[in-house]
């Protein structure tokens, strides 16, 4: 009997799944996208985030909470 494999980790989410991950609001998330704070891009007419710039900004945020800790 074969194993079941572990399913491909997604590289990129859409916006409302994102926000769900990191626990924000999506106009929260639109908005950290605006300021530059968090990378997206465009894939046809869907705004997308890489699973890596979200690791990014969700490490960036626990630095921040531990200096002002």
């Amino acid at each position: 009997m074969t194993q079941p494999s572990n399913p491909p980790q997604k590289l990129a989410y859409g916006i409302t799944e994102a926000a769900l991950l990191i626990g924000k609001s999506r106009s929260a998330l639109y908005e950290a996208m605006t300021s530059g704070t968090i990378a997206s891009y465009k894939d046809g007419r869907r705004r997308m985030i890489s699973a890596r710039a979200l690791a990014e900004y969700v490490d960036r945020k626990e630095r921040e909470g531990s200096k002002a800790a």
